[in-house]
């Protein structure tokens, strides 16, 4: 077993994972895939959510650098970060391959 695999992976998942695990974010992230360049006002007028709570869920996804902003006056504009979520789809596929690929072998783990 690649030892190195199995310890990076779950460290660069898990964080990607935990920022897709609110349906909000799910939806923020299809949002600016369709349309860049977004004020937080402007997907709480699209989306069923609160300015506030879009701009929570907003600096959740760029936390793990899902999404970037860039200022314009007293305004941010939010866009999907395309090359990072493309990098989470590869991660994800090679958790996937794992998880795939995997033999049930019998767990030798709790034997003294």
């Amino acid at each position: 077993m690649d030892n190195n695999n199995y310890e990076r992976l779950p460290q660069e998942l898990a964080p990607l994972l935990n920022a897709l695990a609110h349906p909000a974010r799910i939806q923020i992230i299809m949002h600016l895939a369709k349309y860049d360049a977004c004020q937080a006002k402007g997907i709480s007028e699209r989306l069923p959510l609160a300015k506030s709570t879009v701009s929570e869920h907003l600096n959740k996804l760029k936390e793990v650098n899902l999404i970037s902003s860039i200022p314009n006056g007293n305004s941010l504009f939010y866009s999907l970060n395309h090359n990072n979520f493309n990098k989470f789809i590869a991660i994800f596929n090679l958790f996937k391959e794992k998880v795939d690929n995997a033999t049930n072998n019998i767990c030798t783990c709790n034997n003294p």
